[in-house]
């Protein structure tokens, strides 16, 4: 009986890990799809899964039975294509020849606009999707019961693999995808379509995410936002089975569907932290994942790209040392005239500006796009809500300790990182920023879980100088925010600052020169990383209270924006961008429930129409309209 006990659970459990592989290979086989192709890494993959599960919600209201079941799940995908085209056609096309940080940026727009019309035209509840009587029963196997919709996802998900694989490797279209997948330069000197191939395949790999959302739909419910969910676990996939390979996928999505199963299983505490510390393990020791290849990191100078160029040319601009009082007097003075309201969106702009700072010395100075950051702001935060609350240190101690732990888990974090490249490097940030998060969101018995900390105490400073009120906290993040922003002003104007450009331009070209280029990057990683957790130190002591929410990957997703609003190449981009990004924000969310939809719709048209962000914007067009009339004989922002 114990035998046939452990055969019915190990039954369950084994079909259910391929059940969650199955999901998971149709979604992640598009995504790796549409990368290899198109070289995006398409982060609005996951909104067009979920799209084909509002989809067959929405089919099967009118039809009914098995019959009407089929034809919705055969419908849905081909109305995700259709929106695929549309946004491949639209929107995707204006932008290929930009630098990845900006295709990156636009899919992930695609997923604030695309959740938020979910909500008007399905509303915001979690829907439930029937299915017919035929295949919602339930069958005993080896004594374990069954859903019969499991065996069902495990039949027709093989199915779809097979029709992909023929498709790929048994037509004359699939070998021209093939070739252009491995060689997209040389594809394009024998003449193929790139347009139309794209658009092909950006619509099928959309195709394999509705289809996936459809299928994933009944045994699931479905609500806005759940592609944000499936999209990690993609990038996962293919990032530990190879970019661009489609065996990659099928052998990740197994070994996530397992992990995840046996997880829950054996460590539910820590189920989270497996996924990452395989997804880790892996770009550690063959950074291109399992069946991947090193993919081609292009110069700066191989880009068609203006606003670098603008940066790095010969001529700089630079205004009157008086006018830049201007701000500052301003920042003084208004706090003194304000309301508490402003008062503390302005010390939120403050920490977010120092954030986005710190950022732009990896993304603009040094050519790294990390997806992290939000690790080292949560350790700042966390090291100052600890020691102030367990240990007993006063706000200041404890705040200078915040950059010392962010510096310390950035130089760890950085010693992998840093030997990898391009999107790799992205995605091993990614993942160790999970990581932590995961570890911070299960660990009760020291940061307190997804509960977080709460009533960290204000003590006052050394000779009674008191911050708890929100005008007295302003002042104090003034402080330590201006002379950290100067600091890494300095830091990017020093001769340490130019060989991070020169790296940024041409590493390979830094390295012939005898540059470090591995010891200046990792350099650059812990500058960032220290700074970040003081920002975090500053958010604990303004909240008062912090949760893991500050470590999750939008959080980290949020000095990207706000660095490519302002300006990736000024170094003040980033403190107009924090700004813009924090009012609107916080005015969007009072003024509309539909903040997503609207804040989606700006960062598309930033994309599009300003791709030098608002800094840039206006250096290009004031530069040579004052300089014509004499008013200033520099111009630098």
């Amino acid at each position: 009986m114990p035998g046939s006990i452990d055969l019915s659970f190990l039954t369950v459990q084994v079909l259910s890990a391929l059940r969650q592989a199955a999901f998971l290979f149709l979604i992640s086989s598009g995504l790796t799809l549409v990368f290899g192709v198109l070289n995006i890494l398409n982060f609005a993959h996951g909104s067009l899964y979920m799209l084909g599960a509002y989809f067959i919600y929405a089919l099967t209201l009118h039809l009914t039975g098995p019959a009407g079941f089929v034809i919705a799940l055969l419908a849905a995908p081909l109305g995700v294509a259709l929106v695929a085209v549309v946004i491949e056609t639209g929107l995707l096309r204006r932008i290929y020849v930009q630098e990845e940080i900006y295709q990156l940026l636009l899919t992930y727009s695609l997923v604030l606009i695309i959740d938020d019309l979910a909500k008007i035209v399905f509303g915001p509840e979690y829907k439930s999707i029937p299915k017919p009587d035929a295949i919602s029963g339930a069958v005993t196997i080896f004594g374990g019961v069954v859903p019969v919709y499991t065996l069902v996802v495990l039949v027709l998900a093989p199915m779809m693999a097979l029709v992909l694989w023929y498709l790929l490797y048994k037509t004359r279209t699939g070998k021209i995808v093939r070739a252009t997948s491995s060689d997209r330069e040389m594809a394009d000197a024998l003449g193929i379509n790139m347009s139309a191939l794209f658009t092909l395949v950006f619509a099928f790999g959309a195709v394999l995410a509705g289809f996936g959302g459809a299928l994933a739909g009944p045994a699931r419910t479905v609500f806005p936002g759940v592609g944000t969910e499936v999209i990690i676990e993609s990038f996962v996939v293919v990032v530990i089975g190879g970019l661009g390979n489609l065996w990659g996928a099928l052998i990740g999505s197994i070994l996530i569907g397992t992990l995840e199963t046996v997880g829950i299983i054996v460590f539910p505490e820590f189920e989270m932290a497996l996924i990452y510390l395989l997804m880790v393990a892996i770009l550690v020791v063959r950074p291109w994942g399992l069946f991947g290849r090193p993919l081609k990191v292009k110069a700066l100078s191989d880009k068609n790209l203006g606003m670098e160029a603008q940066e790095i040319s010969p001529v700089h601009f630079s205004m009157h040392p008086l006018v830049r009082l201007i701000p500052l007097a301003l920042l003084l003075l208004v706090p003194l005239l304000a309301g508490r309201f402003y008062q503390y969106l302005l010390t939120q702009i403050l920490i977010a500006s120092l954030v986005a700072v710190a950022f732009n010395l990896l993304l603009g100075t040094t050519g790294l796009l990390s997806f992290g950051q939000a690790a080292f702001y949560g350790v700042g935060a966390y090291t100052v809500g600890l020691l102030a609350t367990k240990g007993g240190f006063a706000p200041l101690p404890a705040l200078l300790l915040a950059p010392l732990f962010g510096a310390v888990a950035a130089g760890l974090i950085g010693f992998f990182c840093v030997r990898l490249s391009g999107v790799h490097f992205a995605m091993l940030t990614l993942a160790f920023g999970q990581l932590v998060f995961a570890i911070v969101f299960k660990w009760y018995g020291f940061t307190g879980g997804d509960n977080g900390i709460q009533g960290i105490p204000i003590r006052p400073l050394p000779g009674g100088i008191e911050i708890a009120s929100t005008q007295a906290m302003y002042y104090f993040a003034l402080v330590v925010v201006g002379i950290s922003v100067e600091i890494l002003r300095r830091i990017r104007s020093s001769p340490f600052g130019a060989t991070l450009k020169a790296i940024r331009e041409n590493n390979q070209r830094a390295e012939y020169l005898g540059v470090n280029v591995k010891l200046y990057q990792w350099a650059a990683f812990v500058t960032a990383g220290a700074f970040t957790g003081l920002a975090g130190g500053l958010y604990a002591l303004m909240e008062k209270s912090i949760s893991p929410d500050i470590i999750h990957w939008t959080k980290s997703a949020e000095p990207v924006l706000m660095t490519i609003i302002g300006g990736i190449y000024s170094f003040a981009g980033p403190v107009v961008g924090a700004g813009v990004f924090i009012v609107l924000n916080s005015y969007l969310v009072a003024w509309t429930e539909m903040w997503a939809l609207v804040l989606g719709l700006i960062l598309l048209v930033m994309v599009l129409m300003l791709p030098g962000g608002v800094v840039g914007f206006i250096n290009e067009k004031a530069r040579g309209a004052l300089t014509k009339r004499g008013w200033v004989k520099k111009w630098d922002i």
